[in-house]
């Protein structure tokens, strides 16, 4: 199990910011955690807490989806910060379990595995082994704000948190 330092030092080393803890954006919960199972709210891309910093727009093409993969890992990373300042440390986690990513997606478009892809492979470059996970890609007529892109995350915890 990584501990959130190694987990910040990997996010360093591939050029992406410790981002603030995410705040709730309505009367929910951020984290909430149950039978061991971390359930982390759905994260839009965010760089911080002004509206200029939000991803947001529609994906209409091919030509979309560099700028909706970058949205896809900022999401997963704030989630992943959640689950941080949630637990207090990452060495909590044992492994991820699931990813569902929702695209703020023209009807025609079709490549929603294609924008998630990048969520997947930097939850398995952040946690090695344990970042494997499954997944759902979903395309959306429309997302809070009018994000890009929302993903939600629900990670496997060690036994100090069972319940």
């Amino acid at each position: 199990m990584a501990t959130s330092a190694e987990i910040f030092r990997k996010v360093r080393a591939l050029g992406m910011q410790i981002l603030p803890p995410p705040v709730p954006n309505g009367g929910y919960d951020l984290v909430s955690v149950h039978r061991g199972l971390a359930y982390v709210s759905g994260q839009l891309p965010r760089t911080g807490t002004g509206p200029e910093e939000l991803m947001a727009g529609r994906i209409l093409g091919e030509d979309d989806i560099p700028r909706a993969q970058e949205a896809a890992r900022l999401c997963l990373l704030r989630s992943v910060f959640a689950l941080h300042y949630h637990l207090g440390d990452l060495a909590t986690v044992k492994g991820l379990v699931s990813i569902r990513g929702f695209l703020n997606a023209a009807p025609d478009f079709g490549a929603h595995a294609k924008v998630m892809d990048a969520a997947s492979a930097l939850a398995r470059e952040l946690f090695g082994p344990a970042g494997g996970h499954v997944r759902s890609a979903l395309g959306a007529g429309s997302l809070p704000s009018q994000a890009l892109v929302e993903v939600e995350l629900v990670a496997e915890l060690g036994d100090t948190h069972a319940s």
